[in-house]
């Protein structure tokens, strides 16, 4: 009624996109008045002026101006006049008024939404009130895993900092970002920030919720075993990244084996795509998604096709891809006509050896789970899948030197066969005598894939090729066009994210493979080559690294971005899931922490120039308080110079017993 203004808004064009209304809003309290501005700016360039947006030219009086042009902007100003000693506090709301969460949505609901948001945190005290409520759910979250080592800065880190990233980046990921590529939204494989996030939640008692959470995820699965790419409101474009369906398998398994909880597989889901929506149990969703990737949409070397791309979003080498929903009706069309019920998809596109390698973690899982489940026929079909899988891995795959990354089909005369690896003719260096793409060391390795004799081959390549100051390149430069036109050579810089970044999300996937490799390799020296190459990158990404030199390297210290470029060291946006998750799975292996469903595995390597490290765990239904003692150098369990000790008994093995009486227990491990 005074002219003053309740919230700003920008009126969006075309009509659809009024729908979903982001608004800002400023509440004054003076005293016991409750006071809002009287001033607004829509336009950066006015607002700022000559100056500069820590110092604007124009703050001290403002237009009142609505602008229809130019990037998203606002400002407000209200006049305070403030006694002596007296505090003004001046609290600021931003958010979304959306049809999404309410199907009745207008205008009029969007004033009230925001008028009750005003009421509210009008009065004295709610702002705190919600505050305290965030900083209580953030110290209960974060309760899960908290580090002692003998670096303050790390430790500050990963106890605080670290377990925030990935809270944030499970709900918000690509949508909050505006990236080079434009407005993001969350996806399929972002699945992935579950496999650290379900830990902290469910050591809060959250374990229903990430139940939840899996089952948006399963729904997002089509009959045929394809899924959506993107859902962050809708469904979209289904079945074009072939990886997407794969890294559920992986998120369901850690589920399990983190709560037990088997009977999961048996709970009914909705089937994506499906007028009336069908149902079918979790179980089956999984069957599906493994017979579309293992037999169905498969090439002549009998991996998974790789479609518009995999995890690597440029790896677009087949201009004439096809999509799940087209995929689908050719098949049906193909099997009415042979009468070959299980024959796969006839076609010459590429395979991706990236999903060969997560099809076979999928397939592995899934044969502990069918066992768990008293499944012996589907276990047998799946023990029969996974040999046939790493039969064509080492026989098609495997180039001398390294795994390939993708296999070609459509050359027919021959002069590109495969991409990765010595020979492949696809090299951008005339020094280097084929492509290598860090992807497929990682997850040869995270699929048992790899034998010890290639991952010392691969690392010495990785050590020659891949490796730079800022840490493990994606790939060697490689001229993807002369293949394809819609790839990361066109699309990027030379050492810029997929075309030679060092990727971090990527380069936390090789670290997690490197511990895992490290604990099991027979070859001592081969180890502690892979744990100290693992720390080295690891502390390459530890964000807070950057202000070593914050003018060069840039970046945000507390939160992992998720590029460096290759060349420069400079960290780059933008802050998307990946790189976080991956660096908490990384250090929980490097500090020994793996979850069954028959107790903890208490594994760990720690830095070879520390002797003592603590940390607990927070089970949800126990903590556990653990001591790594060590000389100095390098040390591992699969030496056999370990004793652990459980409340001062010493235990056979590693396997530490789950605890359920919500009580304190001591856990030490001595490397002798």
């Amino acid at each position: 009624d005074d002219g003053s203004i309740v919230a700003i808004t920008p009126d969006y064009y075309p009509e659809p996109f009024r729908e979903d209304m982001r608004f800002h809003t400023m509440i004054v309290r003076n005293g016991d008045s409750v006071q809002f501005p009287k001033e607004f700016c829509a336009n950066y360039n006015e607002f700022v002026g000559n100056g500069t947006l820590e110092n604007p030219e124009n703050i001290s009086k403002l237009s009142n101006h609505f602008y229809r042009k130019g990037p998203g902007f606002f400002a407000l100003a209200a006049e305070v006049k403030l006694e002596a000693k007296k505090t003004a506090v001046f609290d600021n709301f931003t958010g979304l008024s959306s049809n999404k969460v309410n199907p009745s949505f207008d205008d009029e609901v969007f004033k009230k939404e925001v008028s009750n948001l005003v009421d509210k945190f009008s009065k004295a005290g709610e702002v705190e009130s919600a505050l305290l409520q965030v900083i209580d759910f953030s110290k209960k979250y974060a309760s899960f895993m908290q580090l002692k080592t003998e670096d303050e800065e790390f430790n500050t880190y990963f106890n605080k900092n670290l377990p925030f990233q990935v809270l944030y980046q499970t709900f918000v990921s690509r949508s909050f970002c505006q990236t080079q590529k434009g407005y993001r939204e969350i996806g399929f494989r972002e699945i992935q920030d579950l496999y650290a996030s379900m830990y902290y939640f469910v050591s809060m008692g959250e374990g229903d919720f990430v139940k939840q959470l899996l089952k948006e995820w399963c729904s997002m699965i089509f009959e045929f075993g394809y899924a959506y790419h993107n859902f962050f409101w809708v469904g979209k474009e289904p079945g074009k990244w072939s990886d997407d369906a794969l890294w559920f398998v992986q998120a369901v398994y850690r589920y399990i084996s983190l709560t037990g909880d088997i009977k999961f597989l048996d709970e009914e889901v909705e089937v994506a795509g499906t007028n009336p929506v069908a149902k079918r149990p979790v179980y089956e969703t999984i069957k599906a998604l493994i017979k579309y990737s293992a037999q169905i949409s498969v090439g002549k070397h009998g991996m998974p096709l790789l479609d518009n791309a995999d995890w690597n979003d440029c790896l677009k080498l087949d201009n004439d891809f096809i999509d799940g929903i087209t995929k689908e009706k050719l098949y049906k069309e193909q099997i009415a006509k042979s009468g070959k019920k299980d024959e796969p998809f006839e076609s010459d596109y590429s395979e991706s050896v990236m999903n060969a390698f997560l099809l076979k973690v999928a397939i592995d899982e899934m044969i502990q789970l069918s066992a768990e489940k008293g499944d012996a026929e589907y276990k047998a079909q799946l023990e029969n899948m996974a040999s046939k899988l790493f039969d064509n891995i080492q026989k098609y795959a495997w180039k001398e030197d390294f795994f390939a990354r993708v296999l070609f089909n459509r050359f027919k005369d021959g002069k590109y066969t495969y991409l990765g690896a010595k020979g492949d003719n696809l090299s951008a260096d005339p020094e280097i005598d084929g492509s290598y793409f860090l992807n497929s060391f990682s997850w040869s390795i995270l699929s048992d894939c790899a034998s010890e004799e290639q991952i010392g081959i691969m690392l010495d390549v990785m050590d020659k090729y891949l490796k730079t100051p800022y840490g493990i390149k994606l790939v060697t430069p490689t001229d993807l066009g002369r293949v394809a036109n819609d790839t990361a050579t066109g699309h990027y810089f030379p050492g810029d994210r997929e075309n030679g970044g060092v990727f971090k999300h990527a380069t936390m996937m090789a670290t997690a493979a490197m511990f895992k490799a490290a604990k099991t390799v027979k070859n001592k020296e081969l180890a502690a080559r892979l744990a100290n190459t693992g720390y080295w990158m690891v502390d390459l990404v530890a964000p807070f690294r950057t202000m070593s030199n914050p003018f060069e390297k840039a970046g945000n210290p507390r939160f992992c971005t998720q590029y460096n470029n290759s060349e420069t060291g400079e960290n780059i946006g933008p802050m998307l899931s990946g790189t976080s998750t991956w660096l908490t799975l990384t250090l929980m292996s490097a500090f020994g922490v793996e979850y069954t469903t028959k107790g903890l595995i208490i594994d760990p390597i720690i830095r070879e120039e520390e002797q003592t490290t603590s940390y607990s765990v927070n089970t949800g239904k126990a903590v556990y308080n653990i001591t790594i003692k060590k000389p100095k150098g390098f040390y591992r369990s699969a030496d056999g110079n370990v004793k652990i000790s459980v409340d001062g008994k010493e235990i056979e093995g590693n396997l530490v017993p789950l605890f359920n009486d919500n009580k304190e227990h001591n856990v030490e491990v001595v490397f002798a």
